[in-house]
C-alpha cells in the first residue's frame, strides 16, 4: 500500500515560492478525462497537461515532469480500456491516489453546416465507438469509422477537416468550433466511466476523502491465451477471490495483461490474503494501492433500510413515485437489451450462413469459451450462466 508523504507543494520552505502542480490526462482538451480531472480538488490551482496517450502521460510522470496522471480504465458497456491498462502494466511502479466515476454520453460532432446525409467519415476513442455502434449501422450504415486515440483528437480532426464528425462529449464542441448534430447517440443509457488518478508511489497525497476501500493490480499473463483462459476460470471459482474482479485485454503481441480489482484495504486480512494468492499465482502481477472508490449515491434498496426507522408520512408518499420512476428506467434498459439481442442474433446468424456455407461447422469452440469468460469477467458467476443461454438462443434454440 503506498504510504502518503507529505505534500512539499503546499507546504514550502522559508523564502521558497511553491510551484503549483502538474497534473496530465488524456488530451488533447475537451475530453471526459480532462473533465474527470476537473472534479479533484488537485486539479485547483494546478497546470493541467494534456497527453496523446496513456502510456505518454504515465511516461510524464515517471520522469518527474508530471505529478500526476488522470486516466479512462473502465467503462460499464464497453468494458477495461485496454490503452491504460497496457501502460498500467509497462510504467515502473505507479500508483493509485483516487478514483472519479463520470455519466458519459455522446453526441455528434460537425464542422458547421454539415448536414447527416454527407457524413461519410466517422471518428471517436474505440471505446465510444463500442457504446455507438448501433446508432451508427441504423443512421448512418455507410459511414467509415476512424479510430482516435480520444474523443477530442476525433473532434480536433473534424475541426482540420481530415474526417466528416466525431463521438465525443458535447462539450468538446466549443473547443474545436464544432457543433453538436444530433446528441445522445449512446445504444445504452446510464453509461458511466471509471477513471484513476495516478502517480508515482510514494507521491504526495492528499487527505483520503474516507479509508481506502479498493485495492488495484495490474501486470502481464504468461502462456498461451488457452491455458490462460483455464487460469482465470480456476481463479474466479477460488474462494478467497470470488469478490474480486479480474478483466483482461490483449498485450499487442498474443498475451494478455490483466487488472484485478479487490474489494477493501491491503491492511485488511481478507484482502490480504486475496492479493497474496493473486500473486503467487501470476507473479508479474503488481499492486497499484489502496484508495477510495469513487462516491455513490446507494441503491434504492440501502436508502430504504437507512431510512425505515425514521419514516415519516412525506416518505411514505414519495416512495411509490421514486419505484415508479425506477421501474421506467428498467424499462428503458429492457428495451435497449432486447434491441440489442436481436442485433447480436441476426449478426451470429449471418456468422452461421457464411461458416456452413463454405462447408464449414456453424460453431466456433473457442469464440464460445472466449464469449462465456468475458460475461463471467464483467457479471460474476451469474453472467457465465446468461452467456450459455444467450449462446444457445443464438444458435437457433431458445433457452428453457
Amino acid at each position: 500500500m503506498r504510504t502518503p508523504v507529505q505534500d512539499t507543494h503546499s507546504r514550502p520552505g522559508p523564502g521558497r515560492v511553491p510551484r503549483p502542480r502538474r497534473l496530465t490526462y488524456l488530451g488533447p482538451k475537451g475530453t471526459f478525462t480532462e473533465r474527470a480531472l476537473r472534479t479533484v480538488p488537485e486539479a485547483d490551482g494546478s497546470r493541467l497537461l494534456p497527453a496523446a496517450t496513456a502510456a505518454r502521460a504515465l511516461e510524464l510522470v515517471h520522469r518527474g515532469d508530471a505529478d500526476a496522471a488522470m486516466l479512462p480504465v473502465h467503462n460499464t458497456v464497453a468494458g477495461p480500456v485496454g490503452d491504460t491498462v497496457r501502460a498500467l502494466a509497462e510504467t515502473p511502479a505507479p500508483g493509485v491516489l483516487r478514483e472519479v466515476v463520470l455519466p458519459v454520453e455522446f453526441a455528434l460532432l460537425v464542422r458547421p453546416g454539415t448536414p447527416l446525409a454527407a457524413i461519410r467519415t466517422v471518428s471517436g476513442h474505440p471505446h465510444a465507438g463500442a457504446q455507438v455502434g448501433g446508432w451508427l449501422a441504423a443512421r448512418l450504415p455507410r459511414a467509415r469509422w476512424l479510430p482516435a486515440s480520444s474523443n477530442a483528437e476525433a473532434a480536433r480532426r473534424v475541426g482540420d477537416g481530415a474526417c466528416d464528425a466525431a463521438v465525443a462529449g458535447d462539450f468538446t464542441a466549443a473547443h474545436y468550433g464544432l457543433r453538436v448534430l444530433v446528441a445522445g447517440i449512446q445504444d445504452t443509457a446510464g453509461a458511466a466511466t471509471r477513471f484513476l488518478l495516478c502517480a508515482r508511489s510514494g507521491a504526495p497525497a492528499g487527505p483520503p476523502v474516507r479509508p481506502a476501500d479498493r485495492t488495484s493490480l495490474v501486470g502481464r499473463l504468461p502462456g498461451p491465451p488457452d491455458d490462460l483462459e483455464a487460469l482465470l476460470d480456476d481463479l474466479r471459482r477460488h474462494p478467497l477471490l470470488r469478490p474480486v474482479s479480474l478483466h483482461t485485454v490483449p498485450d499487442g503481441c498474443g498475451g494478455k495483461v490483466l487488472f484485478a480489482d479487490c474489494p477493501g484495504s491491503a491492511e485488511q486480512p481478507a484482502t490480504a490474503r486475496a492479493v497474496g494468492l493473486l500473486r503467487l499465482r501470476l507473479p508479474g502481477l503488481r499492486s497499484l494501492g489502496s484508495y477510495a472508490s469513487a462516491p455513490s449515491a446507494p441503491p434504492p434498496y440501502e436508502r430504504s433500510l437507512t431510512t425505515m426507522h425514521s419514516r415519516t408520512t412525506t416518505d411514505e408518499e414519495t416512495e411509490p413515485r421514486d419505484i415508479a420512476r425506477l421501474r421506467e428506467r428498467i424499462d428503458d434498459l429492457d428495451r435497449s437489451l432486447i434491441g440489442a439481442l436481436k442485433q447480436r442474433l441476426e449478426t451470429s446468424r449471418e456468422i452461421q450462413r457464411i461458416r456452413t456455407g463454405g462447408g464449414g461447422s456453424p460453431l466456433d469452440s473457442g469464440r464460445e469459451r472466449s464469449v462465456r469468460s468475458r460475461y463471467a469477467e464483467e457479471l460474476g458467476e451469474g453472467g457465465a450462466g446468461l452467456a450459455e443461454a444467450l449462446l444457445e438462443m443464438c444458435r437457433g434454440r431458445s433457452p428453457r
